[in-house]
């Protein structure tokens, strides 16, 4: 008997100690665990914050390249210039800080081709300075050639404009060199017809004067006789120039002889003068 009871309190301290030594191997591995999981939260941080960067790096760039673009917008019957925000998308009126290049930007009337038309986008001032001066140009070339003054000047102003944009192709300078010159005629030839005009109205003061003057000019008669010989040469000259049918050539004024003063030289005094 009691071999047998030495026995069993062998066999229960076998299995004590096995139990023991089976929870010992376990305990690094429960350990270990929450390591590993440790680890591998680290690395996902370190992902999320590589893929966050790559993702700002990425707007910034398309911010960027927006910002450089420039567009014209048919908007509320206008043409309006546009420029990009610093934003992946979106844009905004184009307003430059210098007040004489704003004037150069400000919206027209949006041209007929343009009316249904979407945003035209280009990468840079120049480009679009170049498809604008297309439609100024146009509406230039129609208004300066027009009879009516409201119309003449605004062709002026836009031929003014397009005059002073950067990047404009060859043919788009010849162009407006050519319509210069065209409006260098009109210009001359409305000189020429005010300078007929100015006569004219001389004219009728010294044969007005002549008639109810006080006498104290006695070259009235002689500057009514000179005047009258400029605009009989003026209007043969413009007889000339229309039967001819050259109506591109501006006839060119005879000079007109220098004005004297009151008392022409080598005339005497017409006397003394009465006080008024």
């Amino acid at each position: 008997m009691k071999f047998g009871k030495i026995d069993a309190v062998q066999s229960l301290q076998e299995l004590e100690d096995n139990e023991v030594s089976e929870m010992e191997n376990q305990r690094p591995r429960v350990e270990a665990e929450p390591r590993k999981r440790r680890g591998g939260g680290v690395k996902t941080i370190l992902v999320m914050l590589i893929i966050l960067a790559l993702g700002g790096v990425i707007l910034y760039l398309l911010s960027l390249l927006n910002s450089k673009k420039y567009f014209l917008v048919p908007e509320g019957g206008e043409l309006v210039v546009k420029k990009g925000m610093f934003l992946p998308f979106g844009e905004d009126v184009f307003k430059p800080s210098d007040p004489e290049l704003a004037r150069l930007y400000q919206p027209i009337d949006v041209p007929e081709e343009l009316k249904h038309a979407k945003k035209l986008e280009f990468d840079d001032l120049p480009s679009l300075n170049r498809e604008l001066a297309k439609y100024l140009i146009g509406r230039a070339e129609r208004l300066i050639f027009s009879k009516d003054e409201k119309f003449y000047r605004k062709g002026k102003e836009y031929l003014d404009r397009v005059s002073r944009f950067d990047g404009l192709n060859p043919q788009q300078i010849d162009k407006i060199a050519s319509l210069k010159a065209d409006v260098d005629y009109l210009e001359a030839k409305r000189s020429y017809q005010q300078v007929e005009k100015i006569l004219e109205d001389a004219l009728r003061k010294f044969r007005k004067a002549q008639t109810f003057g006080s006498g104290r000019f006695r070259d009235a008669a002689e500057w009514i006789r000179k005047i009258e010989n400029l605009l009989d040469a003026i209007k043969k000259a413009k007889a000339a120039v229309s039967g001819s049918g050259d109506e591109n050539v501006a006839p060119v004024p005879p000079s007109v002889p220098e004005v004297p003063g009151h008392q022409p030289a080598g005339e005497k005094p017409a006397g003394k003068q009465q006080e008024i």
